[in-house]
């Protein structure tokens, strides 16, 4: 590819290979504006949704604008079927690159990295479109160039993004029960399938983001996919100040609702995520939305002097502020100024011969109540129950019924919050018979098998020894003739 010629820029050299495509970098001939070439990778360009999925980041990054969006320049088909994307070329590093080098991040730092995340997904969100894939990967920093020593937040990669007014024809829509974006960073409502999906699963991965940049690590690590699965939607996340104690509580009880798994309990929107992420490290000057997509404006940086607002317009604030620019005289300006100032004082004079009248008595105004906040109310927490599975031999998956999540194998034991009704659970092990069991929800339980294996009879069972049935009465004898 090096040397080509996609769209107007001409490929100069590869910048790195994701799950969907091919990155280069390239340069516009006439302008020499640098940019950042995506192909498809070949095997995907045969299948339909990959290609509508891939052209889905372009349509989404335009239909945002959001400077905090990647930009996105053109989109097209090569000549042999290939598409491609042409986006503005970053010079930074990803968030990913940063936690590994640093583990993790100041808290002012981590806030200020998630209250730009949040301002660019709720103008997302505004226009109907959720990320559904949010990753340190996908969040890239440069540097601010109007704010020397500043970072700016990019946010990359919309390719399983879902747009909800997407109306173009042959338009592909996720199926019940498809898994879709990483499962470190997915919401519940992700993990279990669900197809209706809002702009709430994006808080929660912001929140699975946001703590691993507080702590170091994610909420919930496993070797396995299913149990991180089964994690993400039943265990409740380690608070992060009993990892980093340096944290507020404030600033914790926000990362914690973030991560709740019901999305009702959730902030409803990045505006009210961004009001409660400014309050919680004391920045001031921030009100709630009341709809996605609408953000506050953001609290000047440290040092920064705002303008005093009067009912005096500019002239109080420039005192304020500086010296204001003194104007050009002019003689006719002078002149008129000069008769106007002998006509008031001649005014005040007259005003100052009269004899003044008393004042009217003013009736004192009435104390306003004293405002009393009202104290937050802490939800207790759900109670647990004990769930336990053996089998002989061990070794053997445990999958929920409902949704096939595989929640670990056996021996198992685990915490499972206490509801109404019961969950049906199956027990599977290569070259043995599946077994079931139904699960009360309300207490739990110790469930144990003995797996029979593939081909094998299942062992009858013993038959009952029956009672001997009583012997008939004897027959009355005949009396002997005589």
């Amino acid at each position: 590819m090096i040397g080509q010629t996609v769209g107007n820029y001409r490929i100069t050299g590869r910048l790195g290979q994701g799950g969907m495509g091919t990155v280069y970098l390239a340069e516009h001939p006439g302008f020499g504006r640098r940019a950042a070439v995506k192909l498809l990778r070949p095997e995907l360009t045969r299948q339909p949704q990959s290609v509508q999925r891939f052209f889905n980041e372009a349509r989404a990054a335009n239909a945002v604008g959001h400077p905090g969006i990647v930009d996105v320049l053109d989109m097209g088909t090569l000549p042999d079927g290939t598409p491609y994307i042409v986006m503005e070329h970053l010079a930074g590093e990803s968030l990913a690159a940063r936690l590994r080098r640093n583990g993790r991040l100041p808290p002012a730092e981590a806030v200020d990295v998630a209250l730009q995340a949040a301002a660019a997904l709720g103008a997302a969100h505004g226009k109907g479109i959720v990320h559904r894939d949010l990753k340190p990967d996908n969040l890239f920093l440069i540097p601010d160039v109007q704010q020397p020593g500043h970072e700016r937040l990019k946010i990359l990669d919309f390719g399983i993004a879902k747009l909800e007014h997407q109306a173009e024809p042959g338009a592909v829509h996720t199926e019940t029960g498809t898994l879709m974006g990483t499962p470190l960073y997915m919401s519940p409502e992700q993990c279990r399938g669900a197809r209706e999906v809002d702009h709430r699963t994006d808080i929660y991965a912001l929140g699975v983001i946001l703590y691993q940049m507080l702590v170091g690590a994610p909420p919930f690590v496993s070797e396995g996919q299913g149990e991180l699965i089964h994690l993400h939607i039943s265990a409740p996340p380690p608070p992060p100040r009993a990892r980093n104690p340096e944290l507020t509580p404030e600033l914790e009880a926000v990362v914690l609702q973030m991560l709740a798994k019901a999305p009702d309990d959730r902030q409803p929107n990045m505006a009210v995520l961004h009001h409660l992420l400014m309050a919680a490290i004391g920045r001031r000057g921030v009100a709630p939305a009341t709809e996605p997509g609408r953000e506050g404006p953001t609290a000047p940086p440290p040092g920064h002097q705002m303008p005093l607002q009067t009912t005096l317009a500019g002239s109080a604030s420039a005192l304020e502020l500086g010296k204001p620019t003194r104007p050009r005289r002019r003689p006719w300006l002078l002149a008129a100024g000069t008769a106007l100032v002998v006509a008031v004082a001649g005014a005040v004079a007259l005003q100052l011969n009269r004899t003044p009248e008393p004042p009217a008595p003013v009736e004192p105004r009435a104390a306003a109540p004293a405002f009393v906040p009202t104290p937050a109310v802490t939800p207790p927490p759900p109670r647990m129950v004990n769930v336990s599975f053996t089998s002989q031999p061990a070794g053997a998956r445990v999958v929920r019924v409902r949704d096939g999540a595989v929640l670990g194998t056996t021996p198992l034991q685990q915490e499972w919050q206490a509801e109404r009704g019961a969950e049906p659970v199956r027990l599977e092990k290569d070259g043995y018979r599946t077994e079931e069991v139904v699960v009360p929800l309300d207490r739990g339980g110790h469930f144990s098998f003995p797996l029979s294996k593939l081909g094998r009879p299942r062992p009858a069972p013993k038959p009952r020894p029956s009672r001997p049935e009583p012997a008939p009465p004897p027959k009355p004898r005949e009396p002997t003739p005589i």
